[in-house]
């Protein structure tokens, strides 16, 4: 009966993870863009940027999103401060994955690019993402795990998720170890297959690479 009850929670953690996912890709582009912007102070702002992001706690973020900002703008919505705050923050680790891997990328391919004047996405394509896709990968899925720990902090605003259905269990009389525990076995399901998963791309993307 407690595991029926905390699955209730589990779709809500799950929208919380993949929306955060989702915007932090969307932002983490042009934050590896400026990272690589020939322009130094374009550079230093970014910098300065992803360290205020990477500096402040995941809760700092969603209490200031959902208390500050949220009135009005974010409609104090818990789940959309959630993904916004969790977004924002893994948007600055996912840009330094994208920036690490094109970064790898040895001088010389970006240099025949250059002299073969390749148009850009074709030289993104075929030439660039293949090479950096496992760095990229590798460290991505690494953030993607801790993502998914840090959704349980939504429940601290109110999200309706798994910390959040677990704490009304235990306040109703339930067993705290026990539905702690369940919780801890639901987060491990969810993050032991992306894990394997991405060992599985990034072992694929290395033989592709090798391969060219």
């Amino acid at each position: 009966m407690e595991l029926q009850y905390l699955l209730g929670g589990l779709g809500n953690t799950l929208i919380i993870w993949m929306g955060s996912i989702l915007f932090a890709f969307v932002l983490s582009v042009p934050v590896a863009a400026c990272r690589r912007a020939s322009s130094p102070i374009l550079r230093g702002i970014t910098r300065v940027w992803v360290a205020i992001v990477r500096g402040l706690p995941p809760l700092v973020w969603m209490i200031l999103l959902f208390f500050g900002v949220g009135i009005g703008l974010l409609g104090q919505s818990p789940m959309f401060a959630s993904i916004v705050a969790l977004g924002l923050i893994n948007s600055a680790y996912f840009g330094d994955s994208i920036y690490a891997g094109l970064s790898s990328v040895p001088t010389g391919q970006w240099e025949a690019i250059k002299a073969l004047a390749l148009p850009t996405r074709q030289a993104y394509v075929r030439v660039i993402i293949p090479q950096a896709f496992p760095i990229i990968i590798a460290s991505s899925t690494a953030y993607s795990i801790s993502l998914v720990k840090n959704t349980a902090i939504a429940s601290i605003i109110g999200a309706n998720e798994l910390m959040f259905y677990g704490h009304n269990i235990v306040q109703a009389g339930a067993n705290g170890l026990q539905v702690f525990f369940l919780i801890g076995l639901v987060y491990l399901a969810l993050t032991i297959p992306v894990g394997m998963l991405a060992r599985w791309v990034e072992g694929r993307s290395v033989i592709s690479t090798v391969r060219r």
